[in-house]
């Protein structure tokens, strides 16, 4: 970057001055609440002594969920980054190693699962893999 001198101090040449290219984020949202021990996200079980974070892929859907089912307590559809999600199961949620993602109304009595199950990693890769396609995509139509 070149710098002038002028009568007011040192500035920039605009005109070499590069703007930070804005990136997409995927966001997902879970179904939220907060309780003694900080943020707690809806997690719940298969049948097969395993359990899943419930999340999905828009807030309406989210908000459909929770006026379909009955919950105690203030639960609520809370946004989340991908990289959010990401650190959440791999840090305070590392026990859990499936996403339930977009469950139908209903689906979560026992052995009814009729939605998108995925394991935790099989999540990750999604999420990373959403994240570094748009990059590239972004650069392409950059070029």
């Amino acid at each position: 970057m070149e710098v002038t001198k002028k009568e007011r101090g040192h500035r920039a040449v605009r005109d070499e001055v590069t703007r930070p290219t804005l990136r997409p984020v995927l966001l997902h949202y879970a179904i939220a609440r907060h309780g003694q021990d900080g943020l707690r996200l809806l997690h719940v079980p298969l049948g097969f002594d395993e359990e899943a974070l419930v999340a999905f892929a828009s807030w309406g859907a989210a908000q459909r969920y929770i006026l379909s089912e009955v919950f105690s307590g203030e639960w609520y559809a809370r946004e989340c980054s991908g990289g959010e999600l990401i650190s959440l199961l791999l840090g305070p949620y590392k026990s859990i190693e499936w996403v339930l993602l977009d469950p139908f109304r209903g689906s979560l009595t026992a052995g009814s699962v009729q939605t998108t199950l995925m394991n935790r990693e099989r999540f990750v890769d999604h999420l990373l893999g959403y994240r570094y396609r748009r990059m590239l995509v972004a650069q392409d139509e950059e070029q």
